[in-house]
């Protein structure tokens, strides 16, 4: 890194990874630290809802999650026995946001865009296999 460390967030997981970016955007200089040797793969949530898509957009993420998804305009609730109960057709919203439709695409696919999208900033960097504590002060080693 060219910066001393402004920021420091614990967790490379879909809310650390974003607030990374967003402070990397700004010219803060900061490092995610994650305890696992590397990204989780296993997040299990699936969906992006017309509001985080918007957020996402504004950081250039949405495109390329886009391109790894799939768009869902309609929503369908559905009963065995009586069939359709519900129906949610996003073009209804489509005056409110850029994204009128829910995006299916696993969250392990948004931390690994913006981690790529991170080394494009020379004061932003994940390190992994750090364990932070309790305490006030973190040490950890530094990349060379």
């Amino acid at each position: 890194m060219t910066n001393k460390t402004q920021i420091i967030i614990a967790g490379a997981g879909p809310v650390g990874c974003v607030v990374g970016l967003i402070l990397a955007r700004a010219g803060i200089s900061v490092t995610i630290l994650e305890t696992e040797n590397d990204l989780i793969p296993e997040l299990r949530a699936s969906t992006f809802h017309p509001p985080t898509l918007d957020m996402l957009d504004e950081l250039g993420v949405t495109p390329k999650l886009i391109d790894q998804g799939l768009i869902t305009p309609k929503i369908q609730y559905r009963d065995l026995e009586v069939g359709l109960v519900a129906e949610f057709d996003h073009a209804l919203i489509d005056d409110r946001t850029k994204h009128p439709y829910r995006l299916q695409c696993e969250q392990f696919k948004l931390t690994r865009i913006i981690a790529e999208m991170l080394k494009e900033f020379p004061h932003a960097e994940i390190s992994f296999a750090i364990f932070l504590t309790t305490n006030v002060i973190c040490h950890y080693p530094r990349k060379k």
